[in-house]
């Protein structure tokens, strides 16, 4: 419904406009990622790493909308004559994730074709034309009035429907795979309120009943004599020092996103035949995605359930079943953030109570109000299922991680801001100019996500233990206080060990994962912040390490040994390899089942007695 006499017209040009910008973005128009440049009028973006950018209006609301904009493709990373540049209306949230999920997308391509996507995957309408970007601009008009969606070529109207899929939404400039150019661009619309967010009603579903288990001791952590925080199992009082693998399966061969216990791709006898095998190399652990490829088969079912799936937490229920009959201890890796009818709704409230507008891309899972709220939600619901499966299987659980490997986004927001002001998840406001802020936004608000996160597993679990997986900013030749400023290299910036291991964090130990980055077995102590982590009552265990092949088994091994017996001679307290099995995956290290590996790694003489 359009709300009357409420009528915006927003430029990127006219010096009298509010939105307009002259040499730098406005504070309306936000950019999703790093690399945007606006000079006399037009917007430039070109993004060698990820290879596309998008430019919205967040918080303005548009039923009816014009979206005009003169577009050329420069430079070109892909296929030059598929690459596309183009706008989006009607767009749910178009900084974050998917940016064309839930909007109507207009786009041209260099060679030409032009199309019209609904959700950014259904193609509506595709019209082939003689325009070519990369030689000239091309003027592109895409308009929403009801249910007609019209696009127009310089003027000329080459796409007309009906749809009413999407009534109203954001606006976005969004271009892939090249360098983009955008001028003269209007929109013009009809600003009409959000419609209220509904409380939906949780529809959890209940464990089916099994036999007990028999639990395994519980671990615990203590200080050791000279000072170091250790595992021990709580039962006989031993010391307890995690070692084994990581397991996952892919969704597709050799391809594809984690789907270990997703609904039709979990096999029990399989599951039974790898744990006992792992066992029987002596190992103690296995590192797991519990949170994996979110479709229907996956943890949060389809996009209207209002609750977990209790097909897939069956799944989880059956290996931890397994697990503890083999005598495996397990991390289960909650990773990113959960999306259905019901965590989507948590998040829309929350989003509403706190915006963080400057927010964009990755970055929401860690600084966003919404996200947190939807996964603190999804953490807690998750835990009270093991619970009220089995409390027993909570024992096997040696710790529940937040993410698998923890990063943020130089290149999207609030990082990819030089200057203003920036309202997070933890109600802070960070002044992007002060390098200190910068920081201090990082630092604080990582450390706000993890005691969310941990406070939502031990309102279940009290005795639970909960970690973090991350690199550290050696990988990327960094210090560790580094400011998340823009540079050369790879965009994502770990989290820090000594933030993470402060007095005030309320995780119980660190995860901290090891390659040889620079290509030798070489583990630098300063990139760990170790002289802060050492003695600060939180164990450090390497949840990842792992040698590429461009080596040879023999190398391989040689180097693995060489970082495992400096990372327990720094106080380290245990280890998993990367990884189980995933032989003939292109980029992978080394899998345990090759060359004998398995055995060897958990036959070494590194482990602490």
């Amino acid at each position: 419904m359009i709300t009357s006499g409420v009528y915006v017209t927003v430029a990127l040009l006219l010096a009298a406009s509010p939105f307009s910008f002259e040499g730098h973005l406005a504070e309306d128009w936000i950019a999703r990622e790093a690399g945007w440049c606006f000079e006399a009028g037009t917007a430039i973006h070109a993004d060698p790493f990820f290879h596309g950018g998008v430019l919205g209006l967040p918080g303005k609301h548009l039923g009816d909308v014009q979206v005009t904009a003169e577009v050329k493709i420069n430079s070109v990373y892909h296929d030059p004559d598929t690459v596309w540049v183009g706008l989006l209306v009607r767009a749910h949230k178009p900084l974050s994730g998917e940016p064309r999920q839930g909007s109507y997308h207009f786009f041209l391509r260099a060679n030409g074709e032009s199309i019209l996507q609904r959700d950014g995957t259904t193609t509506l309408y595709t019209v082939h034309t003689e325009q070519r970007p990369r030689e000239e601009f091309v003027k592109l008009t895409l308009t929403a009035k009801g249910a007609h969606i019209r696009g127009y070529i310089n003027g000329e109207k080459v796409i007309a429907l009906k749809d009413n899929t999407f009534d109203a939404g954001e606006v976005a400039l969004v271009h892939y795979g090249n360098e983009a150019v955008f001028r003269e661009v209007t929109v013009k619309g009809d600003i009409v309120p959000k419609s209220p967010v509904l409380e939906v009603i949780p529809q959890q579903p209940t464990p089916v009943k099994q036999p007990l288990v028999t639990p395994i001791s519980a671990i615990g952590i203590r200080k050791s004599d000279p000072g170091i925080a250790e595992f021990f199992k709580r039962k006989s009082g031993e010391r307890f020092t995690p070692k084994g693998f990581n397991h996952t399966a892919l969704s597709e061969v050799l391809t594809g996103w984690h789907a270990t216990f997703n609904v039709g791709h979990y096999n029990p006898d399989s599951m039974e035949i790898l744990l006992a095998a792992i066992a029987d190399t002596g190992a103690n652990t296995i590192r797991v995605w519990a949170w994996g490829l979110q479709d229907a088969s996956g943890f949060t079912g389809s996009a209207k359930n209002c609750g977990l799936n209790g097909e897939y937490m069956e799944n989880i229920l059956d290996f931890l079943r397994r697990c503890t009959r083999h005598r495996l201890y397990a991390i289960l890796i909650l990773d990113e953030t959960p999306h259905n009818a019901y965590y989507n709704g948590i998040a829309a409230k929350a989003d509403r109570k706190l915006p963080t507008p400057h927010v964009t891309g990755y970055n929401l899972n860690y600084f966003s109000s919404g996200t947190l709220a939807a996964k603190e939600q999804a953490t807690r619901d998750f835990v009270q299922y093991v619970k009220d499966a089995d409390p027993g299987l909570l024992n096997t659980v040696l710790g529940w991680a937040f993410s698998n490997e923890a990063f943020v986004n130089h290149s999207e927001g609030p990082f990819n801001r030089n200057s203003g002001h920036v309202v997070v998840a933890n109600g802070s406001t960070y002044d992007m100019n002060v390098k200190e802020q910068r920081q201090a936004c990082y630092d604080e608000s990582m450390l706000y996500w993890c005691n969310t996160l941990a406070d939502a597993v031990k309102s279940v679990a009290p005795d639970a233990l909960t970690t973090l997986g991350m690199w550290t900013s050696d990988a990327h030749g960094r210090v560790p206080v580094n400011y998340v400023l823009s540079d050369d290299r790879d965009p994502r910036h770990p989290p820090r060990p000594s933030v993470l291991a402060c007095s005030e964090s309320r995780l119980d130990f660190l995860d901290i994962h090891i390659y040889p980055w620079d290509g030798t077995s070489q583990i630098r102590p300063e990139a760990h912040e170790w002289n802060a982590v050492k003695y600060s009552g939180k164990p450090v265990l390497v949840g990842e390490y792992g040698v590429f092949k461009d080596k040879s088994i023999e190398e391989a091994r040689i180097m693995m040994r060489e970082m495992l017996a400096q990372v327990y001679n720094m106080g380290y307290q245990g280890s998993l390899h990367w990884i189980w099995d995933l032989t003939g995956v292109k980029g992978q290290t080394w899998s345990a089942v090759e060359e004998g590996l398995a055995t060897y790694l958990m036959t070494l003489d590194v482990y602490p007695k």
